[in-house]
């Protein structure tokens, strides 16, 4: 898996789970200060590990506001309030994905059909969960038909920006 795929894994799993999301946010922690920081390695190419990764998180941030909505604490309003902010986040980080990628389900069939699960599948496009001991062909209940990104056209970015800024602070001058 490359490192977009492995990245689009990643914000799902933070996206769903308050404990990847802590995790993530531990983990990208820095106790050291801005003086000792040793610059970002760069690849082959002159990018930054995760530079697209980020800058996938910056349209998704400009267009819905969704960096802003996840890392929200959310807990004090009520659910009509998260409601309405849900809907908003979810049109406008919608019409990104559309906007920049191919993406369609892995499995054709509809969840909660009954579905074969041919030898020599590819583990990476289906898991298989339950009684799955004997060797395939398996048959199950489809739970998720999965997702593949057929394409991934983001806009160019500016060399000049640092690409791990996902949106800039704001501060209004008086």
């Amino acid at each position: 898996m490359g490192r977009f795929g492995i990245a689009w894994s990643a914000f799902w799993k933070i996206l769903g789970s308050n404990e990847a999301a802590e995790a993530w946010r531990t983990a990208r922690a820095d106790p050291e200060d801005a003086e000792t920081k040793q610059a970002p390695e760069q690849t082959k190419d002159g990018e930054e590990p995760g530079g697209a990764s980020v800058h996938t998180l910056v349209l998704l941030q400009r267009e819905g506001r969704l960096v802003d909505f996840l890392c929200e604490d959310i807990d004090g309003f009520p659910d009509a309030q998260v409601g309405a902010a849900v809907r908003q986040v979810h049109a406008n980080c919608r019409k990104v994905l559309r906007e920049n990628f191919g993406i369609e389900p892995i499995h054709e069939s509809k969840e909660g059909d009954s579905v074969q699960v041919p030898e020599g599948f590819d583990p990476r496009s289906i898991r298989v969960t339950g009684n799955a001991s004997s060797q395939p062909p398996f048959t199950g209940v489809l739970r998720h038909r999965g997702w593949r990104a057929t394409k991934a056209d983001l806009p160019m970015r500016s060399a000049k920006l640092d690409p791990l800024v996902i949106v800039a602070a704001e501060v209004e001058a008086k």
